[in-house]
């Protein structure tokens, strides 16, 4: 494997790390992003349901996608036009003000608040996409290489989550203990 092949192999398992955290992400906490879709200004309850089943949806093609055959098409078209859409979504509420609501990302993308940084990661994703695309590159086989990036990525997204989920706690003592922060 050279050297072209471990820096496409980690931006592939990145990707697939990322959808498959934002899936499982909103599929556990289905309630939680409703609440964050209403927040977006879709109010009626066919339509959440609609939206959420859309994005979960898209969400898993695109990650069985990526691991079954890289960047193809029509996963391209997927993440650029779902990306976009959040991407619209979310500059829309910074331009009214509204920043103070979870973004709905899910998973390791996950914030508490919106910001205009959430706008250029979908970009870059969007182009993470695009190079994988234009490389044609799958994972075709799993070499030790391979194995090793997954592994060295996964630890890194979970150590974010668990990051965030002890903030969390930490949130709670405080408002449970009445301590000061």
């Amino acid at each position: 494997m050279n050297f072209n092949n471990s820096i496409f192999t980690l931006l592939l398992i990145f990707l697939i790390l990322i959808f498959l955290s934002s899936t499982i992400s909103k599929i556990m906490h289905k309630e939680r992003y409703d609440v964050t879709i209403r927040n977006y200004g879709i109010k009626h309850p066919l339509l959440i349901k609609f939206v959420y089943l859309f994005i979960v949806l898209s969400e898993g093609f695109i990650t069985f996608s990526l691991a079954l055959s890289g960047v193809n098409l029509y996963c391209l078209l997927t993440i650029s036009l779902l990306l976009s859409i959040f991407s619209i979504f979310i500059a829309i509420n910074l331009f009214k003000g509204n920043q103070n609501f979870s973004c709905g990302c899910g998973g390791v993308l996950e914030n508490e608040r919106l910001s205009y940084w959430m706008v250029l990661r979908n970009a870059v994703i969007i182009l993470i996409a695009f190079i994988l695309f234009k490389s044609k590159y799958s994972i075709n086989y799993m070499t030790i290489q391979t194995l090793s990036s997954f592994i060295i990525v996964s630890v890194f997204l979970i150590y974010v989550q668990i990051l965030k989920e002890l903030k969390k706690i930490n949130e709670i003592m405080h408002f449970i203990f009445n301590l000061n922060p």
